[in-house]
């Protein structure tokens, strides 16, 4: 019995995209798009920038979890003004530990 395997170059190639840049919205207030500080009053137009010189590379949202709601429909609103869908921008969320999974026992 002949059997003839697939070979590496063989297979069809994929794009490698770059993952998603991430907003961070601090507890102060303070934004970062992946490591860059945005100054106040540049967010529409730095995510404009954004925008136009990254058309495929994703957005995602993390706020901290002690900023006012507030900013975060400044931000928002931010996302709207630059032409980015929000629906389009997920958030990074901290799931808390559940008070129902059984806790260490430290009498031991």
């Amino acid at each position: 019995m002949h059997i003839e395997l697939a070979l590496a170059q063989d297979s069809a190639t994929v794009e490698v995209v770059e993952p998603a840049a991430v907003l961070s919205i601090q507890a102060d207030g303070s934004l970062t798009l992946d490591a860059t500080r945005i100054h106040e009053g540049v967010l529409v137009d730095y995510l404009r920038v954004f925008r136009d010189k990254f058309p495929e590379r994703k957005l995602e949202l993390e706020p901290d979890k002690g900023i006012p709601l507030e900013r975060f429909i400044q931000v928002q609103n931010a996302l709207i003004e630059a032409g980015i869908n929000p629906r389009d921008v997920p958030s990074r969320v901290k799931i808390p530990e559940s008070s129902l999974q059984p806790k260490a026992n430290l009498d031991n």
